[in-house]
């Protein structure tokens, strides 16, 4: 995946401190000691960082120890195989959705239950160690002792089994699963709650050998053994997995499960690191949420490791996942969506290590002005942190996107292209799709994932993840294949900031350019499609926008459009029209509103109506812009409008002069007009008195008087 391959250090230079250090894998003593300062001060913000956790521990002994009798299962079962949304809990055994008031009960929606109590004794476990290691009271460590000793004695007697289990007869596969927990991967991020916990209140008098050998033989031997089963490759699961043999060969002295973790050529981090992380950083499912999920394990390997005294800091590709994501800061300061994700900014966690690591002061800023558990922990000034400066225009052609960024009269806008590699399990069918914020939020709206994570319903599979949901072009009503696209151009200048990218993979026989060009005021975005087969098509331009409401110039009726092709189903509110080779549309978006218009080259029909959000009960609205033939062309000028202002935008033209070129005019209300004239090839051309051989050609005209706003040739 990356152009210089890290070369792995040789196993016999990794070795381990012995058991004599404390905390070996928690935390450091210099840490501890840091953390104790902070809570004998007895006020303070420092104080109040770390006194959390004896609140929580405090708490905690207020509770009874019970251990539910099996596994847990994912929360992907706690949804409503009708409506689609999360069930809610009326007991242990009965559970129900909240707008057709079904009641499931029974398998796996009990263990979903199972599962939250699992995770509340690990909190309250982790509380109580924590809190004996930063006061030394043993009430503390016999909880924490309490919880570890009732896992090690039931680990193993909890019946093995797997989030692909729907009911009780399916088989659980062979490796993926767990005892505790339904998947390997749930069980190898628990580790370190387990783990942890155990290093802090081994030396303690409320641990006997009998409880050691419990915790070691009974909960962490055969949890290693249960993860080991599933070598998951290149993987955001592998990468928990190592870091779980981080934690527990540091704990049990075994040098090989360390020397595993890191350098088995198949599934070790430096494997991971090579073949995971995307030129430029990004996790190769191109996807926030899962970059950052990933991001947390990096931490974990790294951080364990430098306690085990090896230092993986000193890896690029590691550091370049930290620092990818501050080129991607949109004008609200959040993250564009992409793939299977909800995040949408850069959360602090594992922040306050990369910091303290490698003294970046790009992360200051992101790690608040107020003491953390972390910012105690390392001991980092929190002051003196300055707000991220924009990244500007950048092209990443690792990941596959074109950033775009420019000031304007309504203030900054932001727009982003992707045509990268596919991304696997959390991609999406969404080549040659953006994004665009402006007035301080997001207007063209990607949906990423539902919050609920239930991947098992149709709406993910007929929705979130296919094209129709997406800012693109959706060819036959058919959502793309895995596709990768590639750049052709990229403009960096305050006047116009533009990248050109096309795919032939996203559907068999078509080719698919788009340009995406910022100007101060508006988006324009050009698409070119040709069919290299010779054959009719039906292309849909897919359009979806925050706001309340959506209303389209023409004459609209309601009409019926499930059956038109997957996903059409979850559109609501639908109303159809026919349509003249122009299209304009208005999302009301509070006060404000979006305006686009459309050159669609000819006669066709146009759809509005609303789409899904965040879950179902969420609705986006969405304009859709259908033409039929052997090819298809769209140009489409999008305007951020404020409640006290006016369009700027009166009309948009695209005309082909031949094969390959094409001009694209964007009327002025002040009857300028700005020609964006692009070359599939450099050539010689005339455009409006200018001669240029560029790609792309951009003019301002203004009474009676022409100029350049940028001329820029391909890659």
């Amino acid at each position: 995946m990356n152009d210089h391959p890290l070369v792995a250090p040789d196993p016999t230079s990794i070795s381990l401190p012995d058991l004599s250090v404390w905390p070996l894998v928690a935390c450091s003593p210099e840490e501890l000691k840091r953390l104790r300062a902070a809570w004998q001060e007895g006020s303070g913000a420092a104080y109040d960082a770390v006194a959390r956790s004896v609140r929580a521990a405090d708490a905690a002994l207020t509770r009874d120890v019970n251990f539910p009798p099996e596994g847990g299962q994912h929360n992907q079962w706690y949804q409503c195989d009708i409506c689609q949304i999360a069930l809610q809990t009326v007991d242990d055994t009965h559970h129900r959705c909240p707008t057709c008031e079904r009641v499931y009960s029974g398998y796996p929606y009990d263990q979903v239950i199972y599962q939250k109590r699992h995770y509340a004794l690990t909190r309250d476990m982790s509380a109580s160690a924590w809190a004996f290691a930063l006061t030394s009271e043993d009430k503390y460590a016999q909880r924490a002792r309490d919880v570890l000793v009732g896992f090690g004695e039931r680990y193993t007697s909890y019946p093995y089994h797997s989030a692909n289990q729907g009911t009780r007869d399916e088989p659980a596969r062979t490796a993926g699963g767990g005892h505790v927990f339904e998947q390997s991967l749930n069980e190898a991020v628990w580790t370190r709650d387990v783990a942890s916990a155990y290093d802090l209140i081994r030396n303690s008098d409320a641990m006997s050998a009998a409880d050691h050998e419990t915790i070691r033989e009974g909960l962490f031997k055969p949890m290693a053994a249960s993860i080991f089963k599933h070598r998951a490759g290149k993987n955001n699961w592998q990468t928990y997995h190592n870091s779980a043999f981080l934690y527990l060969g540091g704990l049990l002295g075994d040098v090989e499960m360390v020397r595993g973790a890191l350098l088995d050529p198949e599934n070790g981090f430096y494997y991971q690191m090579n073949v995971s992380v995307l030129p430029g950083g990004m996790w190769y499912e191109n996807s926030w949420s899962y970059h950052f999920y990933t991001l947390t394990a990096v931490a974990r390997t790294m951080e364990t490791a430098r306690r085990l005294g090896i230092d993986l800091y000193e890896i690029p590709q590691a550091k370049q996942m930290y620092t990818v994501a501050l080129d991607y800061l949109m004008v609200d300061g959040t993250l564009p969506r992409f793939g299977d994700a909800t995040t949408t900014g850069i959360p602090s966690a594992n922040l306050a290590a990369a910091y303290e690591a490698w003294g970046d002061p790009a992360f200051l800023p992101l790690l608040g002005e107020k003491p953390t558990w972390d910012s105690v922990l390392f001991g980092i000034d929190l002051t003196g942190g300055e707000s991220p400066v924009s990244a500007g225009n950048l092209l990443k052609p690792g990941a596959g996107h074109g950033l775009l960024r420019v000031d304007g009269p309504t203030g900054p806008q932001s727009a982003v292209l992707a045509f990268g590699p596919f991304g696997g399990f959390h991609g999406h069918f969404d080549k040659l799709s953006f994004v665009h914020f402006a007035l301080g939020t997001e207007l063209g709206h990607d949906p990423g994932r539902a919050q609920s994570q239930a991947y098992r319903l149709p709406v993910h599979k007929n929705w979130y993840r296919p094209t129709i949901s997406h800012n693109t072009v959706l060819v036959d009503r058919v959502s793309q294949g895995e596709a990768a696209g590639a750049a052709e151009l990229f403009v960096d200048s305050p006047q116009v900031a533009a990248v050109m990218a096309h795919t032939t993979e996203a559907y068999e026989g078509t080719l698919h350019r788009r340009l995406l060009a910022l100007r101060p005021g508006y988006l324009l975005v050009v698409d070119e499609l040709v069919a290299e087969d010779g054959a009719s098509h039906v292309y849909d331009w897919l359009y979806h926008s925050r706001g309340e409401s959506v209303a389209v110039d023409a004459t609209m009726a309601a009409a019926d459009v499930s059956d038109l092709g997957v996903g059409f189903e979850y559109i609501d509110d639908a109303q159809v029209g026919e349509s003249g080779r122009f299209v304009r549309a208005s999302f009301g978006i509070g006060a404000d509103r979006a305006q686009v218009i459309v050159d669609a080259g000819g006669d066709g029909q146009v759809l509005q109506g609303t789409g899904v959000g965040k879950s179902v009960e969420e609705r986006i609205p969405l304009v859709f812009v259908t033409r039929e033939g052997t090819g298809a062309h769209f140009a489409a000028a999008i305007e951020a409008v404020p409640a006290a202002g006016e369009a700027t935008v009166s009309g948009v033209e695209m005309t082909q002069e031949e094969a390959g070129r094409w001009v694209v005019r964007v009327l002025r209300t002040d009857d300028a007009v700005e020609t964006f004239a692009y070359s599939a090839q450099d050539a010689s051309r005339e455009v409006d008195g200018v001669a240029t051989v560029a790609r792309l050609l951009c003019l301002r005209s203004a009474a009676g008087k022409v100029t350049t706003l940028c001329e820029a040739a391909g890659l």
